[in-house]
């Protein structure tokens, strides 16, 4: 009767330890993109102007997205400029784009 106990204990203690092990395997780990601070960051609610997938927007609420503009950079030589996919503001002078 006690091997009995003694068996189910360890065999429960077993199942639970090998639950928690599986809960975050070790080499899902290695490619998640965490921050210095160890906080992902996707792209969400933002209030200012970023660069995202269909271009430089803000998206204040959930579910809405307003074109925008960052600010223009100190100069006199920079304009905004499209070309294909890349958005943003191009130095006719030194011809390099911002940021």
């Amino acid at each position: 009767m006690k091997l009995t106990k003694i068996a189910a204990f360890s065999a429960l203690a077993l199942v639970a330890s090998a639950a928690t092990a599986s809960a975050a395997p070790i080499t899902g780990l290695a490619k998640a993109p965490v921050a210095d601070n160890g906080v992902i960051q996707v792209h969400g609610r933002h209030d200012r102007c970023e660069l995202g997938q269909g271009g430089w927007h803000r998206s204040p609420r959930r579910g809405v997205r307003i074109v925008c503009r960052p600010g223009r950079p100190r100069g006199d030589h920079w304009m905004w400029r499209s070309e294909g996919p890349r958005q943003g503001w191009w130095d006719s002078r030194s011809r390099r784009w911002y940021r």
